[in-house]
C-alpha cells in the first residue's frame, strides 16, 4: 500500500515539475538535523501503567535528502527518530520511534529581509513509523510498525551559494493498536493515536 501511494506521490510530483517556475533554483540536497520533542500518547501510558506521573519531553534528530524543483516546489525522502524517558513512581520506562516518510514541501521566496534572503515553507508527507515500548522493570511493552502522516512547516535561511539553516515545526502521527489481556485471553483491544510535535533545527547542503 505504501510503495502504491509513493507511486502515485511522485507521478503527481513530476506532473507538477513540468510546470514550475522557469529558471528557478533547482536540483538535489541532503540535511542533517536535530532538536526537541513533545509526546502526546493519547492516555496509553497512564492506561497501561496506571499513572499519569511521567515525562513526555524528548529529543529528536534526523536526516533527509530531497530535489528542489522550482522556488516553490521540493520533494524529500525523511528519517527522524524520536527518543522519551518516561519518569513514573516506580519504574523507568522509555519509548523509541522512528518514522520515514516522503514529503511534498510548498514554499515562497523572499529575496530580501532583515535576515537576507530566506524561504517559508508547508510540508505533508506520508510514510511508516516504528513505535517501541519498554519498562527498565518488567511489565507491558508494545512494539509496532504502522502508516504515519507529517504535516508542518518553516523557514529556511541562505548562508551561501550551497549551505543554508532550516527550522521546522513539525505534527507527526503514529498509531498503536494494544491487546490487553493475560496469557492467551484477550478481553479488550484499543487503537491508539499518538502525536509528536517537533522543533528542529538542520543544515541544509545544496549541490
Amino acid at each position: 500500500m505504501i510503495i502504491k501511494r509513493t507511486l502515485a506521490f511522485l507521478s503527481m510530483v513530476s506532473l507538477f515539475s513540468f510546470t514550475a517556475i522557469a529558471h528557478a533554483e533547482m536540483g538535489p540536497y541532503v540535511g542533517i538535523g536535530a532538536g526537541i520533542t513533545k509526546f502526546d500518547d493519547d492516555g496509553f501510558i497512564e492506561e497501561s501503567q496506571g499513572t499519569s506521573d511521567w515525562d513526555d519531553t524528548g529529543t529528536a534528530y534526523g536526516f533527509l535528502a530531497g530535489y528542489k524543483f522550482s522556488n516553490n516546489f521540493s520533494v524529500e525522502w525523511n528519517y527522524q527518530d524520536y527518543d522519551y524517558n518516561q519518569y513514573s513512581i516506580d519504574s523507568l520506562s522509555e519509548v523509541d520511534m522512528q518514522a520515514w516518510h516522503i514529503v511534498a514541501l510548498v514554499g515562497h521566496p523572499i529575496e530580501e529581509s532583515f535576515l537576507g534572503k530566506l524561504d517559508l515553507f508547508g510540508k505533508f508527507g506520508f510514510g511508516e513509523s516504528d513505535y517501541s515500548y519498554s519498562e527498565s522493570q518488567g511489565g507491558i511493552g508494545e512494539s509496532q510498525t504502522s502508516e504515519s502522516f507529517i504535516l508542518g512547516g518553516g523557514a529556511q535561511f541562505y548562508l551561501d551559494d550551497h549551505f543554508r539553516i532550516r527550522t521546522d515545526f513539525d505534527l507527526t502521527t503514529f498509531n498503536l493498536d494494544v491487546s490487553y489481556g493475560t496469557g492467551p485471553t484477550t478481553y479488550r483491544t484499543k487503537d491508539y493515536t499518538f502525536f509528536a510535535y517537533t522543533a528542529k533545527a538542520s543544515v541544509i547542503y545544496m549541490f
